[in-house]
């Protein structure tokens, strides 16, 4: 939200392993491994059916979950949504299907945690003493500030389950989250006032560039208010900018101008999708059910459906469409290329060598930019299983709500007239189609931080 340094990590599921932990997302969470192998198993075939169907590059796209919908309004000049600075300025997970969780940690925070992991080049040491003095004094005052947030982040995932509904922002304005509105605007201007000293020192030195890039991030002309209402009082944050808004895009795919139709195909009999081939070289476990149904009100897995080896699926999109995410003036790449080799303060080496901390990298300060969304309209499903699956399901499937296939959500009803979804027994086959009028991110473009 500010430009604090933070430094939170993602939870388990951020951790690249081959390991299956149980999903814990629901009220019926997945209770065996077997279960968790084949719920993983899905997530990466529907991966790999993206890249191939759509035509999306392994090399830089991330499948997303939970999945999130598009629907950011038009702001006035000078604004944005809070949901959409969350997204945009979330650093994405390092794993090719990633987790994106509101209350992460924000790229414009990386960038300036780096920019004062340089080292400032002087020949007085007096001002050298200084500026050591001052870095440590910005240390405190972050960590104070990282704790806090901490147990903010903890409260919001209590409160909301951690599915981003709200984001953590809007959270932050509603009744829940004001409580941690005043202790985190005083553990931020203690942060900002630290900060100010080191940087007027810097600018002091002779490195070259650290001065202006540091100055341009603090230039708040190059920042954005949040225009949602329960946000007024809240600080300017780091200007992103993206391709083209919600409400233009849907505007082009309706009048046959905008997208692209697509379509995704898999099954359960194909052999795992190898992630070694994508950016990240490889994928943390998911946590999030990629088969469950909405009966009642309520999320629940459907177990028959991963278990199924005869099953196949297929997905259509009416349009589907890259959209990029740009950072404003306050970020300069070309500075981040220039100190690919430091130099940097003691402690910090550009990948970690001799024990230090890495600077780039999967590990490192900087390590992952968000730079594009893979975003959908009004997908359609069908689902081909084996006799007894049909059976065990149809139950379910002639009072559901919603399906969820990986990231798509398709509201509806199984068997509804109005909506049109169908379970044809002669086949074994149920379809469907969503009635949201809204766009669906369903992954990211990245760029990995390697400036070497």
């Amino acid at each position: 939200m500010t430009e604090v340094l933070q430094q939170l990590e993602y939870n388990a599921a951020a951790i690249l392993t081959t390991e299956h932990p149980l999903a814990t997302t629901s009220e019926h969470p997945i209770t065996t491994p077997e279960a968790a192998v084949d719920n993983d198993k899905a997530w990466g075939h529907l991966y790999g059916a993206i890249t191939a169907g759509l035509g999306v590059d392994p090399s830089n796209f991330q499948l997303n979950y939970p999945f999130v919908t598009w629907d950011w309004p038009v702001t006035n000049l000078g604004y944005t949504s809070a949901a959409q600075y969350d997204f945009c300025s979330a650093v994405p997970q390092f794993s090719a299907t990633g987790a994106y969780t509101s209350a992460g940690t924000e790229f414009n925070d990386t960038y300036g945690q780096m920019l004062h992991v340089v080292a400032a080049d002087t020949s007085d040491p007096a001002l050298a003493e200084k500026i050591s003095q001052a870095r440590n004094a910005l240390n405190l005052a972050t960590n104070d500030y990282q704790n806090t947030y901490g147990q903010a982040r903890e409260a919001y995932v209590r409160e909301t389950g951690g599915n981003n509904v709200p984001t953590f922002t809007e959270w932050l304005g509603t009744y829940g989250g004001k409580a941690w509105v005043t202790q985190l605007a005083a553990a931020s201007s203690t942060v900002d006032s630290k900060k100010r000293v080191l940087d007027q020192l810097v600018s002091e030195t002779s490195t070259p560039g650290l001065s202006d890039a540091i100055a341009r991030l603090d230039n708040k002309d190059y920042y954005t208010k949040l225009q949602d209402t329960s946000l007024s009082g809240f600080p300017a944050v780091p200007g992103y900018s993206l391709g083209m808004d919600a409400t233009t895009w849907l505007q082009k795919v309706q009048a046959g101008t905008g997208g692209s139709s697509g379509e995704i195909s898999f099954s359960n009999s194909q052999s795992e999708y190898d992630y070694k081939k994508t950016w990240a070289g490889g994928s943390a476990s998911v946590g999030n059910f990629f088969w469950s149904v909405n009966v009642g009100g309520s999320w629940e897995r459907i177990d028959e459906f991963g278990a199924d080896n005869s099953l196949e699926v297929t997905v259509n999109f009416k349009a589907w469409d890259s959209i990029s995410i740009d950072a404003g003036r306050w970020y300069n790449g070309a500075f981040v290329r220039s100190v690919s080799e430091g130099p940097f303060v003691r402690g910090f080496s550009p990948g970690g060598e001799g024990g230090s901390k890495a600077v780039w990298g999967k590990d490192g300060i900087m390590g992952v930019q968000k730079v594009g969304m893979v975003v959908c309209y009004k997908p359609s499903f069908s689902i081909k299983v084996s006799n007894s699956t049909f059976s065990s399901f149809s139950e379910k499937w002639e009072v559901s709500a919603g399906l969820r296939i990986g990231p798509f959500s398709f509201s509806g009803g199984g068997g509804s007239t109005s909506s049109g979804w169908k379970a044809d027994k002669a086949t074994s086959t149920f379809t469907g189609e969503s009635t949201a009028e809204t766009a669906l991110i369903l992954g990211t473009n990245i760029a990995l931080i390697n400036p070497a």
